[in-house]
């Protein structure tokens, strides 16, 4: 519970029991099953809303992290059933929930949640995950215990654990920058998430495993008929819902906004539809092509939202960098997680402890440029030459001015269009390079449907490891981040849409933009480039931070026994001398592996 403080600042609670019996104690030697809760209080403030909460006949007991936005619904509806409440929960409500409909509950709830229930009559254990994976729930079972925690961090302190590392994961994300890829893997070796949209159930005297885990959810779905203006009008109607109940708070709630569509979507709805005023939280950059603050300014002139800008630089970032790996948990990829760190910490520091965020907006709209060209590729391959055509002109003409920038999509291009760039396969050790497997390029070298791409990337490659940086730098500052594009009704209709409707005149969004319609600024509705909290690493690995890793690197007794240090340490010399053999991203990824080695003691 004390590694966990920072989710959960405004209060703390502990039961332990064994089998049906509650102890009175929590110090009592004789208990085999305890629960723990650090509160971040979003719904009834008052003590009403700690847990771990038992239902009315306490049998049963909960600690749980996340909202569910349809609670005032089941409520009703539950109340119409019998059932009595006392609080103005969303925990309450599950626990009825669950004492309704048992395992069944879960696909009633409509928002982002990782929970574990003790039912005491049974003397059984219910958990589960959101559908998208939201909210975080790992399992480990040591010599004489099983652990169920929020952060892999967490496990520290328990007997029989130690920090090793699971070598495939570590290596595919070296070699293919993938995390998040296996649902029931991390990069803990015997640490398993529960995989996301499933629910695991185990007798009291049992020991659970996620192999047993059961699925309740997949966004798989009947593809739909749709024109153009009957898509418009339910994504619309759908996105406005989303982002509705989203806004059920007894706290102030405000907005990310990076100056792209999905971020500026949020805001206008929120502010123009729904008429709330919020703060927005942006992260600004004054350096050319970085900078996106007039797209910012226009969205908050727009919908008159109160900006709040924080500005990250290369100092903080150096400064700040071991709290950053420490509260991410894994390795990282980017700085650009230091950027939503610090927007994070502003929200906190305005006294906005929950806020709407445009994460999932990408891969439930396919609004990565790469979905341009499989677009493309399925007209070629369907013999639809014209409309090809048409859609190449497109892009050409008034599709996003970065599409053609084929170094950032490297794994999606045919062999002969990639820019060779030298591989770090060579610097890895006997044992480990038996490891390297290309695992995007083997798992997705036959897919070649759209909606198959964009079924991967919201299960498998994009947003696994994307939703966890959201959850660890939102709750490093007791800030919850709530994301309408993850309502799993709109990801349920984006992926039953044609593929035609998700590009108008060779552009991505304009579903989404036609579907909000003046609650956006003109400047953001027009604009033909794509930034999210981007951070500049390639320059600052060219200053004092590139200075600072590429040490880090070099002295990593860990990383030298993965790779060769001394030939990356000279790859960031390199860089910072003009040598491009290695992308900003490459190296990071060295130095993201790195510290998490040495911040958390990895056994390799």
């Amino acid at each position: 519970m004390d590694r966990a403080a920072h989710r959960g600042p405004d209060g703390r609670g502990l039961i332990l029991g064994s089998g049906n019996q509650l102890f009175d104690d929590d110090s009592d030697d004789a208990a085999s099953w305890g629960l723990g809760h650090v509160r971040l209080a979003i719904l009834d403030l008052s003590p009403a809303g700690l847990q771990p909460m038992p239902s009315h006949d306490r049998t049963c007991w909960i600690t749980y992290n996340g909202e569910v936005y349809n609670y005032l619904e089941l409520r009703a509806e539950l109340e119409s059933l019998g059932h009595v409440f006392h609080t103005g929960t969303d925990t309450e409500v599950m626990l009825a929930a669950y004492q309704e409909w048992g395992a069944d509950c879960v696909k009633r709830f409509n928002g982002m949640f990782a929970f574990v229930i003790v039912d005491m009559a049974r003397e059984r254990v219910f958990a589960a995950r959101d559908r998208l994976g939201v909210k975080p729930l790992y399992l480990w079972s040591g010599p004489d215990l099983v652990a169920l925690v929020s952060e892999q961090k967490q496990l520290l302190d328990l007997p029989g654990f130690s920090a090793k590392a699971h070598r495939q994961q570590l290596v595919d994300f070296l070699i293919d920058g993938v995390a998040g890829h296996e649902p029931d893997l991390c990069f803990f070796e015997g640490v398993h998430p529960l995989p996301a949209g499933h629910t695991l159930s185990w007798g009291l005297n049992e020991t659970p495993g996620v192999q047993t885990a059961q699925s309740y959810w997949s966004p798989v779905t009947e593809l739909k008929n749709l024109s153009w203006d009957e898509a418009v009008q339910a994504t619309g109607e759908l996105f406005r819902d989303a982002v509705r109940i989203r806004l059920r708070s007894d706290v102030p709630v405000g907005t990310c906004l990076s100056g792209g569509i999905d971020s500026s979507s949020i805001v206008g709805v929120v502010s123009r539809d729904l008429g709330v005023r919020v703060k927005t939280f942006s992260s600004c950059f004054q350096l050319p092509g970085y900078d996106e603050q007039l797209y910012m300014d226009a969205v908050n002139v727009h919908c008159g939202a109160d900006p709040v800008k924080v500005f990250p630089d290369e100092e903080g970032a150096l400064a700040e960098l071991d709290r950053l790996v420490y509260h991410l948990d894994e390795p990282f990829s980017t700085l650009s997680m230091y950027a939503q760190w610090r927007v994070m910490r502003a929200a906190r520091q305005a006294e906005v402890p929950v806020l709407l965020d445009g994460q999932g907006g990408d891969e439930a709209l396919c609004g990565y440029k790469k979905y341009a060209f499989f677009f493309l590729r399925d007209l070629i391959a369907r013999r639809r030459r014209w409309d090809a055509a048409k859609h190449l002109f497109g892009l050409f003409a008034r599709g996003d001015r970065g599409l053609f920038n084929w170094r950032s999509g490297q794994r999606y291009l045919p062999a002969w269009l990639r820019v060779r760039e030298s591989s770090i396969d060579a610097w890895l050790r006997p044992d480990w390079r038996n490891l390297s497997r290309r695992v995007w390029s083997a798992r997705m070298a036959d897919v070649s449907a759209f909606h198959d791409h964009q079924i991967a990337d919201l299960v498998t490659w994009s947003l696994p490891p994307l939703l966890r940086y959201e959850d660890r730098t939102s709750m490093a500052h007791s800030v919850e981040t709530r994301l309408p594009f993850l309502d799993y009704r709109f990801v349920e209709h984006c992926v039953s849409l044609p593929e035609s409707v998700f590009f108008k005149d060779g552009r991505t969004k304009r579903l989404l933009v036609e579907a909000v319609g003046d609650a956006l600024p003109v400047e953001v509705r027009n604009r033909r480039t794509k930034m999210g909290f981007e951070a500049p690493l390639a320059i600052w690995l060219r200053g004092p931070l590139g200075k600072e890793l590429q040490h880090r690197v070099r002295s990593s007794a860990r990383l030298s026994a993965i790779l060769d240090s001394d030939a990356a340490s000279g790859a960031f010399a390199a860089y910072r001398n003009g040598d491009r053999a290695f992308s900003d991203l490459t190296l990071f990824r060295i130095a993201g592996v790195t510290l998490w080695l040495e911040t958390f003691q990895v056994d390799v």
